[in-house]
Order: structure tokens, then C-alpha cells, then sequence
């Protein structure tokens, strides 16, 4: 059976969201280990409060926050065979940035 158009436009949509992920796992990643390596976790609200584009975030949203992403980067694993991160690799066209 020959693919539809709308199939392609699916598989296609599926490869490109895999790529995305993919770069986004890498950047959290770093981001994780860098709010740990940079003492964030002694920052007060009130060092939020005065930065404008942060004024309306507290540390317990933004701890929240990066256990929220060192959560997805974990779900989506190393990569190493059986991971979500290998099953997506196998059906992108490069190496994630």
C-alpha cells in the first residue's frame, strides 16, 4: 500500500518533533546540572523580584520548574538501546545539536 499524503505529513511531523526533542534533551541536560553547579537553589524570591521578566516567579516555582525538566530529561534516557531517546534517534536523518 502506497503512503497518502496525509500519512507523509504525519511521519514527517513524527521525525521533526523527534529531532526537537532530541535537541531539547541535550540543552536540559545542561540547563540541570547548571542550576546545581550555580547555587540557584540559595536564591530568595526576592532575588526573582527584581529581575522584571522574573518578577512573578517564586523559588519554589522555579524549583518546581527544574525538577519538572531534570524529570523529562530522565524519561527520555541516555542513548542507549530500549530508550526513548534511541527509538527516536533511529527515525531522525542526523545527529541531534
Amino acid at each position: 500500500m502506497a503512503m497518502q499524503n496525509v500519512q507523509k505529513n504525519v511521519a514527517s511531523e513524527i521525525q521533526s518533533i523527534a529531532n526537537d526533542i532530541l535537541e531539547i534533551k541535550n540543552r536540559l541536560a545542561v540547563v540541570v546540572a547548571m542550576y546545581v553547579a550555580e547555587n540557584m537553589g540559595q536564591l530568595t524570591d526576592a532575588d526573582y523580584a527584581a529581575l522584571a521578566e522574573l518578577a512573578h516567579v517564586t523559588v519554589a516555582e522555579m524549583t518546581a520548574a527544574k525538577n519538572s525538566l531534570d524529570t523529562i530529561n530522565t524519561a527520555i534516557g541516555d542513548y542507549v538501546a530500549g530508550t526513548p531517546a534511541t527509538k527516536l534517534m533511529r527515525i531522525i536523518n542526523r545527529v541531534p545539536k
